[in-house]
């Protein structure tokens, strides 16, 4: 979980940019915040079914601390 933009998002992190289009016909969305391509899971209706599609394909291998602001 990400704070972006003053709204809680699911973010994913760990992806490579031949990822990227896979991902976006998942349904995550992306945006490029201080140069950065990031990518979210929706917040609306369709997380949860985008989420299990992601979780079926890539199943979580860690889990990481969150950092200080």
């Amino acid at each position: 979980r990400a704070r972006v933009m003053g709204a809680n998002r699911i973010e994913l992190s760990g992806f490579t940019d031949t990822m990227r289009e896979r991902l976006t016909a998942y349904g995550l969305f992306h945006e490029i915040i201080s140069w950065k391509l990031r990518m979210f899971v929706p917040v609306d209706a369709n997380g949860p079914i985008v989420l299990a599609k992601l979780l079926d394909r890539w199943p979580v291998e860690r889990i990481g601390e969150r950092e200080a602001a």
